[in-house]
């Protein structure tokens, strides 16, 4: 189990560095992110293709789903299945796995003072969209990188998706919404980032109705 986390660690220090201070601080959490990957792709590159086949022959489709997130957030609908997984907690984002620990949303948001953004600079889902690409700019994990305009919840949203060598894909949303930056990032096999795709983009909003806390 332990080793299905390592590429989740790079995920989460990706999202967590984009709000990191602008200082020594930022360029250690990179260090720690690049020092992870390396491990991450001894771990994954010749694994996931083997578990993405044991997962899709042993899972059943759900098509019921279920409410998560929270008011700094937004709220998104997930399928059913999934749990809240504390154990591989990095920061304030919100983090959910698959039942195999293997495919993973996080969301989470930030303010110009989260994000450490000075006056003067203009802080914008561009400018969290280009901190999350840079995290990813390790020719050892990442095969190529494409970015994309697209909506989410109806609001122009920037799409970085990222192909990794090992075979797994991260996709990440990155919009403005007042006085926020949102970000949300799927990470796991194919199929679960086209899965997450119309979830993201169509049911993303600042509604938590009928939303779960587990």
């Amino acid at each position: 189990m332990k080793n299905k986390f390592l590429l989740a660690s790079v995920t989460f220090l990706s999202v967590v560095s984009l709000f990191a201070c602008t200082s020594p601080k930022k360029e250690s959490s990179k260090t720690l992110a690049s020092s992870s990957s390396t491990n991450v792709v001894k771990e994954t590159t010749t694994s996931s293709s083997k578990l993405e086949k044991e997962i899709s022959d042993s899972d059943k489709v759900d098509v019921k789903t279920k409410r998560i997130g929270s008011a700094d957030f937004g709220y998104v609908n997930i399928p059913s299945d999934w749990v809240k997984n504390d154990s591989i907690q990095v920061g304030d984002n919100i983090q959910y796995t698959d039942k195999n620990a293997f495919n993973i949303i996080v969301l989470n948001a930030a303010t110009r003072e989260k994000a450490n953004v000075a006056e003067g600079v203009e802080f914008s889902a561009d400018l969290i969209a280009q901190r999350f690409e840079t995290r990813w700019n390790d020719s050892k994990l990442v095969e190529k990188k494409t970015r994309s305009t697209t909506t989410v919840g109806g609001n122009v949203s920037l799409k970085i998706h990222i192909f990794l060598k090992s075979g797994l894909q991260v996709a990440g949303w990155v919009f403005q919404k007042d006085d926020k930056v949102y970000l949300i990032v799927v990470e796991g096999f194919e199929k679960t980032i086209t899965q997450f795709t119309p979830y993201v983009e169509n049911t993303w909003s600042l509604d938590g109705t009928g939303a779960v806390t587990d």
